[in-house]
């Protein structure tokens, strides 16, 4: 910077010379100076020339009288930049205490944020926490970048340690400042993901979107996620009502999302909700996941579905998978005679190794069993070869 700041000055000087040059040698002027007896008389071009000449070698003497602290110092930031290297090299290998040494001995020359970090990580790593602290005090900015990088260093040195909860407060406080911060909208969401806060998570989805972390599209699929896991640790009907509640109607009206509601109410054994909710996606489509939790109910919540089915087997009497899904219920219900005819017209459009164990249940209780001995083997080689011809043949 200094090197074009003289260049400039000296094209600065010469173009004023050439512009001037004209005009001094038609008048030269005149300079004098007197000082008792002594008068000193000379053109005013010699006397601007004097001045910078004058100039010129007082600064050159400076600059001679300053250059070996100059290169003292030079010295200094060469030898601490090449500790500074050496305490992050040791800090990778896991050297804990010959990074802290390095990181020590180039803080001794030049202070650094990058230093103090890296020697409260090194602490941190030896289990000197007293030693972290004092680091990390130094560090400490008042106000500022160093101020948000050094708390940053602190939480993250709190996950290291399994702090889960003192590192998310810290985070979140940083979220605030800086809402687009990729490094802390990262690292919070790993908090939340490992303390199991899948609430926060989805919650959080639409600042990693604004963030650019993630598009519209993974926002959506980490908030349907998110959602799942929340219902997925409730441990209680009460607890899986209110989150349930919480979310937003669009998430509710999400197929995945229903489907988790309803395994998890079958595992607390609260069916009445999921039934409502596991019917209402029946009439909007059905596919083979919907029905199998459809199938599972308790005895109070049955008759329910069963009604559903029969309704739906009014519509279109051939629907294999009501007929399928109605012969489970009839069967759970005890109503042998009404699963049998279901399944039956059921596998004659096609079998499964559901519905021969299904067909073996019946037949065992109802006290036959040749006959469920034989839909059991043939349960077993349809699941070997999935050919039904072949299980007749085998018969």
């Amino acid at each position: 910077m200094r090197r074009w700041f003289f260049i400039f000055l000296f094209v600065s000087f010469a173009l004023a010379g050439t512009i001037l040059a004209p005009v001094f040698l038609a008048d030269p002027g005149q300079v004098i100076l007197a000082f008792g007896d002594w008068e000193l008389d000379m053109p005013l071009v010699v006397w601007v020339l004097a001045i910078v000449m004058v100039w010129v070698i007082l600064s050159l003497a400076w600059s001679l009288v300053r250059l070996p602290g100059r290169l003292i110092e030079k010295r200094r930031r060469d030898r601490s930049r090449r500790q500074l290297e050496q305490g992050f090299l040791a800090l990778t290998e896991g050297e804990w205490s010959r990074a802290e040494q390095s990181f020590a001995q180039s803080l001794s020359y030049q202070k650094s944020t990058a230093g103090l970090l890296g020697a409260a990580r090194a602490a941190q790593g030896r289990s000197d926490i007293a030693a972290r602290d004092a680091w990390l005090a130094q560090a400490q900015g008042r106000f500022g970048r160093r101020h948000f990088v050094t708390e940053f260093a602190r939480a993250r040195l709190a996950i290291d340690e399994g702090r889960i909860d003192q590192a998310i407060e810290i985070l979140e406080q940083l979220h605030l400042k800086k809402g687009r911060h990729l490094g802390v909208l990262r690292t919070l969401l790993s908090a939340y993901q490992d303390s199991g806060r899948w609430r926060e998570v989805r919650e959080l989805a639409p600042a990693l979107k604004r963030a650019g972390m993630v598009d519209a599209e993974k926002a959506e699929s980490l908030v349907r996620l998110a959602a799942e896991r929340e219902l997925g640790r409730c441990d209680g009907p009460d607890a899986l009502r209110s989150v349930w509640r919480a979310l937003p109607k669009s998430l509710q009206k999400d197929r995945s999302l229903v489907l988790a509601y309803a395994q998890r109410a079958e595992m607390l054994g609260h069916y009445e909700h999921a039934t409502r909710l596991l019917s209402g996606l029946l009439d909007q489509g059905v596919d083979e996941e919907l029905l199998q939790a459809y199938r599972l109910v308790d005895d109070a919540d049955r008759a329910t579905r069963i009604v559903y089915c029969e309704k739906q087997l009014k519509k279109d009497p051939n629907q294999k998978d009501f007929l399928e899904t109605l012969g489970f219920l009839y069967l759970d219900d005890r109503q042998y005679e009404k699963a049998q005819r279901c399944l039956e017209q059921a596998m004659k459009q096609k079998s499964s190794k559901e519905m021969f164990i299904a067909m073996g249940r019946l037949m065992d209780r109802q006290g036959d069993p040749d006959s469920a001995a034989r839909y059991y083997r043939n349960a077993l080689q349809f699941s070997a070869h999935g050919d039904q011809r072949l299980l007749e043949n085998g018969k």
